[in-house]
Parts: C-alpha cells; structure tokens; sequence
C-alpha cells in the first residue's frame, strides 16, 4: 500500500535586519531632478551675486547652501524649521547632487539666518531681488501681456509673533493672524507680497501695492485688473481709473445692491441654470461720483448645486424661498457684453489654488519667526522665488498642459524616489530605485528636458535689453 507523502509545510521567517553604510535617500527625485533643473538654471550665481544678505565667518556653510536647505525642506514635506533634521541621513547625498560642500544640519542655523533681518531695509533689498528674479523668468518665457490679480489670505499664528493681531480669521475665529498680500499675472507667476498685521482689511495698502507692482512689471503689458471683495473700494477703483486700467472687482452685495438685483427682470439665459444681467449704479457717498457698470450672474441651486456665489438675504425678508446664488462684479468695460465680463474674471479662482497651493505644498503658513520683517521674508522667499521655480519646472519640463499640478502631487509622483550615492570608476553616481520601465521612461525623459531648459537666471540680455 502506497505511503501517503507528507505535506511539506514552509516556515514563514521575518526578513532580517540590518544595517549599511552606504548612502541612501528617500528623495531621490529631488537630488537628481531638482538640483539638474537649478544648476541648469544658474540659480546658485543668482543668489550668490544678488541675495542682500553676506556671511564672513569661516565656519558659516555660506547663503546658497542655507537657501538650498531651506528649499529642500520644503520639497520634500517639510513645513517647519525643524524638519531640516530629518535631511541628516540623506545630507551626503544632497551635498553631491546640489554641489555645495556642506549643509547645515540644525534648525538653528537656518532661524539664526532668517532673523538677520531685521528691519525694513533688507526687506525692500530681498524684495528687489525677488523681481529681478521674476522678471528674468517672465522675459525668457515670452511673456508680453498678462492680466494682473490680487488677494489676501490669512495664516493663523499660535505663539507670539510681531505683527500677529486678532482680526478676520475664518478658520481659528479669535487666533491672531498675519495677512499677506500677494499680487498674481494670469500666468500663475506671483510676482509681489507684502506681509501685514492680522487686524487690518483686505485692501488696506492697496494702492501703494498695486503702484510698486505695476512699476515692477514695467514692460509687461497689463491687460485688465482683477480682484475680489475685500478690493471693492472706490480709492482703489477711482485710482484705476485715472490711470487707464480695465478693472473687474467682485462687488460686495450690500441691501441697496441686493434691491437692485432683485428688480432685474431682464436676464440673459447663457446655459442651463446660469443667467447674467447688468445695471448702472451709485453709492449714496460724496467719493461715488458716477454711475458705474455692474454684472449680474446668477446661478439656480437646483441645477448647480456647487454654484459659487450668495443668496440675497432679501428673499428671506420677503418670505421667498431664495432658488439663486449670485456673483456681482463692477467693471469700467463698456464694451463687452455681461457673460464676456464674466469670461474674464472666471479664471482669478485660480489664484485661491495657488494660494491654497503655498499653504498645502510650501508651508507658506507654517514657516514664521518672532520678528516680523524676519516672517516677511521667509515668506517673500517661499512666495516669489520657490514658487515661481516650481511652476516654472511646471509648466515648461513636466506638464505644460497640466501646469496647475500641485506641489503635493508632484512630491508624490517624482520625488520620493529611492536613491543611492555611489561611484562608476571616479565619478558619483546616484542610482535610482525605479523598476516599473514606463515610469523609468518617463524619468529619463524629464532629465533630458531639463537639459534643454534655455533660461538662464542670469542672462544678461534681460537687463539691458528688456529692463
């Protein structure tokens, strides 16, 4: 009789546990595609000859490896000063990849940076830099015309910082805030930023924004001006006004307004469940001296249930149940009919993506320090410089069609990335862990883009020739 065989049974053994001291990273995609794009780019001579800082000590690690640290930081995940530390294990391999000698290791080092300074001066030196570092882009990208935005946007503060005050804060009612205002080209490109105390209105200094701006931009012709409520005032209006600018303001719906709305009675159906009016108008006060243009859209619920917009208090008054969310927009366009009005200001949304990018991706309302001009220019350095290098790389190298990916995603997608530092004969070598040959592709194909890259940060010709 045939013995019955046993069943082999296999032991499942944990995997064992070592360790190596070779040179590892998680982010491999930021020490190889990210220090190709700023060398490429010339970003270390630009901050060497331009930032307004100077280090003389012997033992400082020097300004473009702190500004690449910081920058690091940021790409991958980092939204406080501390989380430098967690580059200490990879810190041999950005200091290869991005050619700096050596890298500050301590949070300290960073702060102790920032906190120099301290007064407006530097401020106005930082920000100087930071245009000439936007118009180069602006100029070697072909960029003639653009619209021109502005918002503000509140970052909650939770320790003692200067300048940080009890204001308008919808999201930590009664936490003190600092409120940054930043000016956007229709491009993406931010390409201004002032930081202000937190209990002071949207608008407040917006004329003197928008004059610094404007200056700025100087050749790029501005082809209207957008804004939201928190702009809806007539110093600001009048002074666009006087000075030749096509304007679109997203106008607050005050009763006197809602009444006007409400008597509307010839609507203009653009689709189903959107309809668009206009109307001239004057505020009661001495500084409305004219009528001005006013544009109606107003969206059904029913039909458009994640319609943006406001339901007329008046309806409830009159105990109508209210079926529409309105926009209101003032405009000296006398040309265009309402929905083409509308077209116009449709895309200034994208400007609370980015914002809302800076806050998610960068840590734009994370990174602070107790002294105020310190804040202000940790974020003016986050604002107009990390940012505008990261849509840059977007919208020119990875996804011209998709420019408005987030840094998030891209973090995910490209830069955490296994990596390990190592030698083919005398030459370092980083070695990336990607087995799926699609996405190998892919990668190599990014490579090979960045070395394309035709700006050159600086390029002579811009200074001369366009400035």
């Amino acid at each position: 009789m045939q013995q019955k065989r046993k069943k082999r049974t296999s032991s499942q053994r944990q995997v064992n546990i070592d360790f190596t001291g070779r040179f590892l990273t998680s982010f491999g995609g930021t020490a190889s595609l990210i220090s190709r794009f700023i060398s490429k780019i010339n970003f270390r001579d630009f901050i060497e000859n331009h930032f307004p800082i100077a280090e003389i000590s012997n033992n400082s690690t020097g300004i473009y490896s702190k500004i690449i640290s910081f920058f690091i930081t940021i790409l991958n995940g980092g939204n406080r000063f501390a989380h430098m530390n967690l580059l200490n294990s990879d810190i041999e391999v950005f200091q290869k990849c991005f050619q700096v000698k050596r890298l500050p290791k301590a949070a300290t080092s960073l702060t102790r940076f920032w906190n120099k300074f301290n007064r407006r001066s530097l401020n106005e030196k930082l920000l100087d830099m930071c245009i000439k570092f936007c118009r180069n882009i602006l100029y070697q990208t072909n960029i003639r015309e653009d619209s021109l935005r502005f918002d503000s946007t509140v970052l909650t503060r939770y320790g003692n910082q200067e300048g940080a005050k009890r204001g308008y804060n919808p999201a930590k009612r009664g936490r003190p805030s600092h409120q940054p205002q930043i000016a956007f080209l229709g491009s993406g490109f931010t390409v201004n930023m002032w930081n202000r105390s937190g209990n002071i209105s949207s608008g407040n200094g917006i004329i003197d924004f928008f004059d610094q701006t404007i200056s700025y931009l100087r050749k790029i012709k501005i082809t209207r001006i957008l804004a939201d409520s928190g702009f809806y005032l007539i110093d600001f209006i009048s002074h666009l006004e006087e000075n030749g600018f096509e304007y679109m303001i997203s106008a607050k719906i005050f009763p006197i307004l809602q009444k006007k709305i409400y008597a509307i009675t010839n609507w203009q159906k653009v689709t189903d469940g959107i309809e668009v009016s206009e109307f001239m108008f004057q505020h009661i006060s001495g500084d409305w001296y004219k009528d001005r243009r006013y544009i109606v859209i107003r969206q059904e619920i029913k039909k458009r249930p994640k319609a943006s917009g406001k339901q007329l208090n008046i309806f409830s008054i009159l105990g109508e149940e209210p079926s529409y969310r309105h926009q209101l927009l003032i405009t000296n366009n006398t040309i265009d009919d309402p929905y083409t009005v509308w077209n116009y200001y449709k895309p200034r949304a994208n400007d609370e993506n980015i914002i809302e990018n800076l806050k998610d991706g960068f840590g734009f309302d994370a990174f602070n320090i107790d002294n105020f001009w310190a804040t202000e220019a940790v974020l003016m350095t986050i604002c107009l410089i990390f940012h505008n290098l990261f849509l840059y790389l977007m919208k020119y190298i990875v996804n011209p069609e998709h420019s408005r990916q987030k840094l998030r995603t891209f973090r995910m997608k490209f830069l955490i990335v296994p990596g390990i530092l190592g030698k083919d004969g005398k030459v370092d070598v980083l070695r990336l862990g990607i087995g799926n040959k699609t996405f190998r592709n892919k990668f190599k194909n990014l490579l090979n883009s960045i070395e394309n890259i035709k700006l050159n940060l600086n390029c002579n010709a811009v200074q001369y020739n366009y400035f």
